[in-house]
């Protein structure tokens, strides 16, 4: 059954149209359960519709149609259950449909297509003897349902969304806006491809050997990286395409196809379909299971033709990089002075590439209905990050507004930025300091004004992740000390290693069934303390003679890990001054707060800490129980959600005169903002591109009046009414020029 299952599903979602997709599924369907129809049947704006059978009339397709709760299969729809009939004519809900000439079929199995609680469909089996149909043949149309409705969903929105309009709607992970044409991250390539021959068809063998050797070596990179992460049943797959790759019949089967005039995707295409064909004729399960490994080898090999030979010839101007799911490698393949925006279908707001986006300061869009890859690539596009809503070819009025609204937004954040110069100061008089979160480099421009308070969070990760092996003392002490001095005499928190979770060392390789609740932060690295030592030593003799450095370390969830820490620490100073032989400096030292055990146990774990900061991006996920990077969970990814906000709260009031602040992605937004200052965050830390707006909000406030407001979001009943309470506030007086930088303006197409 799971071949049968696997077979179906990949062929209808490597179809190159809807009709194509859905004609497969009806037909493939049918032959595996051996019954004499199957249909289908899509939800539009006017109910039901026959979109593919086979069984039916040819003449009801398109045609045929039934609302919900109408006819069975209505009610299959309406009900949102399956329905399994004997004798479907007897059945009260039963209604004749003389166009589908369906007469004949007395047996009946139905099962509704469902998508994040979103209907899409019915998919129906029907039989001309009266009979019930079997438990095994009930669980396999479920299953057959739930794995093809998020594909079915998508192509069938295509088609009929992208008939009547060209405006989408999404989820605004980086606000902004743009207008450039779409380019595909990965172009995505079918073997069910039209033949085609070449115009230079001595021109195609060595393409396609240039094709296979780079194949090649994209496997043996691939293959190497993940040696020691991998089991070796896992890589014995990369050693059999090495072995199909280098196959003599392949290649020789391939040549003589080009010598005969195709070009060298056709030859790709037809002996990879025909080699395919074999294995999925094979008695022998294991081998049928191999045609899936063929097929993503020929899709590979035409991926290589795709590419262009100067792969840097293919960025010309400024782009809309657009892919099934955005991710962090996909934008680092992209020059920055080309990137102009990102449209992802899937992913959520709080997804590492959506985080880099607005680091970059990238307009960035995700989780996108309605609209497939291929309808983007080259296509002019508007891109409205702020409303959550982008355009495909839009027209020359539309065009027009959004370049004065790009101008107008550009120049306020341009001014606001050179505000920066001044201190960030309240109406009445709190200074709130505000500061960068960093990574690889500094952002020293923005260090050197006045209104910044200097780094709230710098993630040593990055280091760690661009060598191959554990960076050496010294090499970390050159690193850190570069930033440090950068900084001037402006503080520093540097986090200590921070891996594990969705952040793995290529050497370090860690195969846990749940990562982000396992091995992790400070657990790793007390469990490696010469690690840990060797970091603690770089970060102190970097900080020799400028005195601006901090310590913060990830994940604690015991005061025991607090104290370890501490004994570390204080360690790494006593060998250090032994070893300098002059007074070193101990470095204050603080814990990130991302763990809900921390939030309750902050007010014992006081007098062993110098200083917290919030990590509002593990701590809402860890408190929801959501993955942030999950597109299937993403939307009910909520930092405002009434239990963060109650979260935050209590460690603002359990810190007592501990210093506390926030270094995750909320200080970053407007709303966010506002929502830690009402509850009495002084520092909060960001990425550069929010620190001139946060700043505009900090200086034309009066905090203290903010009372009120905080006890007001902490009754609030769901995310929806924090969002309103915060909004409501921006409204009123010089605050409000700050609302399209988070909600944007909705012009209509």
């Amino acid at each position: 059954m799971i071949h049968t299952l696997r077979h179906i599903v990949q062929r209808v979602s490597q179809a190159e149209s809807v009709e194509q997709s859905v004609d497969q599924l009806v037909k493939l369907t049918r032959d595996a359960m051996q019954t004499d129809c199957c249909s289908l049947y899509l939800q539009d704006d006017s109910g039901l519709v026959l979109c593919a059978t086979e069984g039916l009339s040819p003449d009801a397709v398109g045609r045929a149609r039934l609302q919900l709760g109408e006819g069975i299969v209505g009610t299959v729809a309406q009900r949102e259950e399956i329905i399994n009939l004997a004798d479907a004519p007897t059945h009260p809900a039963f209604k004749r449909l003389p166009l589908a000439q369906e007469d004949d079929f007395l047996a009946f199995l139905a099962a509704p297509l469902i998508h994040r609680r979103n209907l899409v469909g019915v998919l129906v089996v029907q039989q001309r003897i009266a009979r019930q149909f079997s438990e095994e043949e009930e669980s396999f149309v479920i299953t057959l349902a739930s794995q093809l409705a998020p594909e079915l969903r998508e192509r069938a929105l295509t088609r009929t969304l992208t008939q009547r309009q060209r405006h989408f709607s999404a989820l605004s992970a980086a606000p902004g806006i743009a207008m450039a044409p779409g380019c595909l991250a990965r172009p995505r390539v079918s073997l069910e491809q039209s033949p085609r021959r070449s115009t230079l068809p001595e021109q195609e063998w060595p393409r396609l050997q240039a094709a296979l050797a780079r194949s090649s070596s994209e496997l043996e990179l691939l293959a190497t990286r993940l040696d020691r992460e991998l089991g070796d049943e896992i890589l014995q797959i990369f050693d059999s395409f090495q072995l199909l790759l280098a196959d003599k019949g392949l290649q020789q089967g391939l040549q003589r196809l080009c010598q005969r005039g195709w070009s060298a995707e056709t030859a790709v295409c037809k002996v990879v379909l025909e080699t395919i064909g074999r294995f999925e004729a094979m008695e022998d399960e294991y081998l049928r299971e191999r045609a899936s490994d063929i097929r993503d080898l020929g899709q590979r090999v035409l991926e290589q033709l795709a590419r262009p030979a100067d792969v840097g010839s293919r960025w010309q101007q400024p782009v809309i990089l657009v892919a099934r799911e955005i991710s962090a490698t996909m934008l680092a393949e992209v020059p920055p002075q080309y990137l102009a925006g990102i449209i992802s279908l899937r992913g959520g707001v709080n997804s590492h590439a959506a985080i880099l986006a607005r680091a970059m300061g990238i307009p960035a869009l995700v989780a996108v209905d309605g609209v497939r890859l291929e309808q983007l690539a080259d296509k002019p596009l508007l891109l409205d990050a702020m409303a959550g809503q982008f355009w495909l070819e839009p027209e020359a009025p539309l065009l027009q507004k959004y370049q004065q609204i790009k101008r107008n937004r550009e120049r306020r954040q341009a001014d606001l930025q050179l505000r920066l110069d001044q201190p960030c100061v309240s109406l009445d008089g709190q200074t709130v300091a505000l500061q960068l979160n960093a990574d690889l480099k500094s952002e020293e421009d923005s260090l050197e004004r006045q209104g910044v308070a200097g780094i709230g969070l710098f993630r040593t990760e990055a280091l760690f992740m661009s060598y191959s092996q554990f960076p050496t003392e010294q090499q970390q002490e050159r690193f850190y000390r570069q930033i440090l001095q950068q900084a001037g005499t402006k503080p520093v928190v540097i986090r200590t290693l921070d891996v594990g979770g969705d952040k793995p060392l290529p050497y370090l390789p860690l195969r846990e069934d749940n990562p982000f609740l396992g091995w992790r932060g400070v657990r790793l690295t007390l469990d490696h303390p010469e690690l840990f030592l060797g970091q603690l030593r770089a970060l102190i003799k970097a900080d020799q003679g400028l005195g601006n450095l901090q310590i913060m370390v990830p994940m604690v969830s015991q005061l025991d890990e607090i104290r370890q820490c501490r004994r570390l620490l204080a360690q790494a100073v006593q060998e250090l001054s032994e070893e300098l032989k002059v007074p070193v400096r101990r470095p204050p030292l603080g814990i990130m707060v991302e763990v809900p055990a921390a939030v309750f146990q902050l007010s014992n774990w006081r007098s062993e800490l110098d200083f917290v900061s919030v990590g509002s991006n593990d701590l809402t996920q860890y408190l929801l129980a959501v993955d942030r990077n999950n597109a299937q969970v993403g939307e009910q990814y909520d930092a405002f959600h009434p239990a963060v906000v109650s979260a935050l709260d209590m460690v603002a009031r359990q810190a007592g005169s501990l210093r506390f602040g926030l270094c995750g992605e909320l200080a970053s937004e407007v709303p966010g903002a506002l929502l830690l200052l009402a509850l009495g965050y002084r520092h909060l830390s960001m990425n550069a591109n929010a620190l001139g707006v946060v700043h505009y909000l900090v200086r034309h406030l009066d905090l203290s009046t903010l009372g009120p407001l905080r006890l007001a979001l902490l009754s609030a009943n769901d995310g929806a009414a924090v969002r309103a309470l915060l909004t409501d506030c921006l409204q009123q007086g010089q605050l409000a020029k700050l609302v399209p930088f988070h909600s944007g303006p909705q012009p209509q197409a």
